[in-house]
């Protein structure tokens, strides 16, 4: 069972594409890992961050556009 931080990594790696819901899932099948690892390790291998802190932090510029956001 997922905890509600690994919910909400899991549901951002899908948001921001860094990996599909299907590839997530393999991943975590097929290993013999928890859920933290395995997400930690899609965002690191994907990405080369180690926390989804970093990667937002980080390329946010890339990511969110906020030129779209209503006043």
């Amino acid at each position: 069972m997922m905890t509600t931080e690994e919910m909400i990594m899991y549901d951002q790696l899908v948001e921001f594409s860094i990996a599909t819901a299907e590839e997530i899932n393999l991943a975590f099948n097929v290993s013999e890992r928890s859920w933290k690892d395995v997400l930690t390790l899609i965002l690191y291998h994907r990405t080369g961050y180690t926390t989804m802190e970093d990667f937002i932090m980080y390329e946010q510029d890339n990511y969110f556009d906020y030129d779209e956001v209503e006043e």
